[in-house]
């Protein structure tokens, strides 16, 4: 085995890429947020606070959530930049320039991150409460991803494109 794959699985079995990376990822996501508002003026008191809640946050989902989150926390994000990519070719492509559109849209990041918001809300409401029994109970022939999640998503890039574009 090579000397990554070595390393790859070290890591894996000491909790390193389970726990570190994300902790990592999270420390540095509030100070920097922390930072930039200002909210506490000094620095030190910004990474103390940021180094403590990271620490409670990785606690609390070392604890409560299921082994493999970080792994499909992974994917999703790489499947975000991914079509962050391609709309951003199909922005391109089209004509509008990215830059001039700081102005006018000043409200998306705010709309993405509640929308993230409230899936995240959904998606901890599932886990704690028992909707796949309830969802089990339930019968119908149609493959969700396929034939529900897929066409809605298209629909939804679609429309975006045309809005911006149009505008």
């Amino acid at each position: 085995m090579s000397f990554f794959a070595n390393l790859i699985i070290f890591m894996s079995e000491t909790d390193v890429i389970h726990l570190f990376f994300p902790w990592m990822l999270l420390l540095a996501f509030i100070y920097g947020v922390l930072q930039k508002y200002e909210l506490f003026g000094d620095e030190a008191v910004s990474g103390a606070i940021a180094l403590s809640s990271s620490f409670l946050a990785m606690a609390g989902i070392y604890f409560f959530m299921p082994e493999n989150i970080f792994a499909n926390f992974g994917a999703i994000l790489a499947f975000a930049a991914f079509a962050a990519l391609g709309f951003m070719i199909v922005m391109a492509i089209s004509g509008i320039d990215i830059t001039s559109l700081e102005g006018r849209t000043g409200k998306i990041p705010l709309a993405v991150g509640a929308g993230i918001m409230v899936i995240g809300l959904i998606v901890i409401a599932v886990g704690v409460f028992p909707v796949s029994e309830t969802i089990s109970e339930i019968s119908f022939s149609a493959n969700i991803v396929d034939d529900i999640i897929m066409p809605v998503l298209l629909l939804g890039f679609i429309l975006a494109v045309i809005a911006i574009t149009s505008s």
